[in-house]
C-alpha cells in the first residue's frame, strides 16, 4: 500500500502549505486590521460612533464575503489553469473577474452615495446611531468597489504562485490607514482633526493605495494583455455563482445576527462592533491554511493526482483545527490583557466584551475546521451546491430564529445569544466530514 493510499502524503506538505498560508493569513489579518483600526480609534468618540461604524462595516462585510465567494471561484480556476500551463486562460480570468466585481460593487456604491439615510434607518432604532451611520456610509461609498478590485488582483497574484507581494501591499495600506486615522483624530495639526469624515477618507485612500500597488506588482509578475474570452465570463459564473450565493446567504445571516444585537441595545451593538473585526482576525490566523489547501488541491486535481489530493485533505483536517485549539487556549489566558485595551469605553460594555470574547475563543477550532473543509477541500473540486444547502438550512432556518428568540424575546445575556451561533457551527462539522469522505469533490474541473 502506498503512502497516499493509506491517507498519508508521500512527504510532508507543511512547507508548501506554509509558503502560501503565512502570507495569505498575514494579508487577511492586515485587511481585517483596517476595520479594527477604524473601530478601535473611533471608540474614543463614544458608543454611538462605535455602533454606527460597526453597522456600516457589516453592510460592507456582506458584499466583501460575497466577493470572496466570487474570487474563490476565480482562484480555483486560475490555480488549475496555471498548474496545467495555460497562461492565456489566466489572463482571460483576470479581466473577466474585474468585470464581475464592477457589476456587483458599483450598485452598492451608488446606494451608499444617494440612499444611505433611509437604508441606515432600517438598521437601528436609535436616531443618533442612524444619523452617524448615514454620514459614514455616504463618505465611504467608494470603499466597496476598491476592495473588490484589490481582492481580484490579489487572488490572481496568489494563485499564480506569489503570495508575498499582496501581503506587502496590505501592510502598506494598513500603515497608511493607521497614520491617517491618527492625524484626523489625535494629530498635532488642529485643522486636520476633522473626526469621522477624516476616518472615512483615510479608509478610502488606504484602499486606493493598495489597489495601485497590486496593479504594479501584477503587471510585472503576469504581464497581462487584454484578452476578451466569453468562455472566462461564463466559467467564473458557472464556478462562482453557487460560491457567491452561498457566501452572500451566509454573510447576510451574520448581518441579520447583527441586526438582532442592534435592537438589543446600543451597548450590545457597540460590544459586537468592537469584537467583530477581532473575531475576524482570530479566524484570519488560519484562513491562509484554507486558501493554501484550495490552491494545492486545485493543482493536484488539475493534474489528475487524486491520491495526492486525498492525502493532503486528510493532513490539513487533522492538524490545523488542533493548532487552532492551542491558539484559542492561549488567547483565553490573555483575556484580561485584551479587555484592558478598551479602557476608554464603559465598564458595562467591557463586561459584554469579556463574555463574548471567551465564546469566540472556544469556537475557534470549530470554525477553523469548517473553514478549511469548505474553502480548502469541498470548493477545490467544485462541490459547492452541497455547502450552499448546509449553510442555508443551518443559518436561516435554525440559528437565526434561535438568536432572535433568545436575544429579543427572552432577553438573555449577549454571551448566551452568541453561543447559539457556535452550536450551529459545531453541528456542521459532522456534515462536512461526511461529505468529504464520500470523495465527490475529487475531480478535475479543467476537462470541460
Amino acid at each position: 500500500m502506498s503512502a497516499t493510499e493509506s491517507g498519508l502524503p508521500r512527504k510532508s506538505p507543511l512547507k508548501a502549505i506554509l509558503r502560501i498560508a503565512i502570507p495569505v493569513s498575514l494579508q487577511a489579518l492586515i485587511s481585517s486590521s483596517l476595520s479594527f483600526v477604524d473601530i478601535y480609534m473611533v471608540s474614543s468618540l463614544g458608543v454611538n460612533n462605535i455602533a454606527a461604524v460597526g453597522l456600516i462595516s457589516k453592510v460592507y462585510f456582506v458584499f466583501i464575503v460575497a466577493l470572496f465567494g466570487l474570487t474563490s471561484g476565480i482562484s480555483i480556476l486560475v490555480a488549475q489553469y496555471w498548474g496545467s500551463g495555460r497562461k492565456l486562460a489566466v489572463n482571460g480570468l483576470l479581466f473577466a473577474g474585474l468585470m464581475w466585481v464592477a457589476l456587483v460593487t458599483v450598485p452598492l456604491a451608488l446606494l451608499g452615495l444617494f440612499a444611505s439615510h433611509p437604508l441606515a434607518a432600517l438598521l437601528s432604532p436609535d436616531a443618533t446611531v442612524v444619523q452617524i451611520a448615514d454620514l459614514y456610509w455616504r463618505w465611504t461609498s467608494p470603499f466597496i468597489l476598491l476592495t473588490g478590485i484589490s481582492m481580484v488582483l490579489a487572488t490572481v497574484q496568489r494563485s499564480t504562485g506569489d503570495s508575498i507581494w499582496p501581503m506587502v501591499a496590505s501592510v502598506i495600506a494598513l500603515l497608511s490607514n493607521t497614520g491617517m486615522n491618527y492625524l484626523v483624530l489625535f494629530g498635532p495639526i488642529e485643522q486636520l482633526r476633522i473626526g469621522m469624515p477624516g476616518v472615512a477618507l483615510a479608509t478610502n485612500l488606504s484602499r486606493l493605495l493598495e489597489v495601485g500597488l497590486l496593479l504594479v506588482v501584477l503587471i510585472r509578475h503576469l504581464r497581462p494583455t487584454w484578452v476578451w474570452q466569453r468562455q472566462a465570463i461564463a466559467q467564473i459564473w458557472h464556478q462562482g455563482k453557487v460560491l457567491t450565493l452561498q457566501e452572500a446567504l451566509w454573510s447576510a445571516g451574520i448581518f441579520a445576527f447583527f441586526l438582532v444585537y442592534s435592537y438589543m441595545g446600543p451597548n450590545e451593538l457597540a460590544a459586537m462592533s468592537l469584537l467583530s473585526p477581532i473575531e475576524n482576525m482570530l479566524v484570519d490566523v488560519f484562513i491562509g491554511f484554507g486558501v493554501a489547501t484550495a490552491i494545492l488541491l486545485g493543482q493536484h486535481l488539475g493534474r489528475d493526482e487524486f491520491d495526492e489530493a486525498w492525502a493532503l485533505n486528510q493532513y490539513v483536517l487533522t492538524r490545523f483545527p488542533l493548532a487552532a485549539l492551542i491558539f484559542a487556549l492561549a488567547m483565553i489566558l490573555l483575556s484580561q490583557f485584551f479587555i484592558a485595551q478598551f479602557s476608554a469605553i464603559s465598564e458595562s460594555v467591557q463586561d459584554l466584551l469579556l463574555g463574548v470574547w471567551l465564546v469566540y475563543c472556544l469556537a475557534l477550532p470549530i470554525k477553523t475546521h469548517n473553514l478549511i473543509a469548505v474553502i480548502g477541500v469541498l470548493r477545490s473540486g467544485g462541490d459547492n451546491p452541497y455547502v450552499l444547502r448546509v449553510e442555508l438550512i443551518s443559518i436561516w432556518l435554525l440559528a437565526l430564529p434561535l438568536v432572535a428568540l433568545t436575544g429579543l424575546y427572552f432577553g438573555l445575556p449577549l454571551w448566551l445569544v452568541v453561543t447559539v451561533t457556535v452550536v450551529e457551527e459545531a453541528a456542521k462539522v459532522a456534515l462536512f466530514r461526511s461529505r468529504i469522505n464520500k470523495r465527490i469533490w475529487l475531480k478535475n474541473l479543467t476537462i470541460n
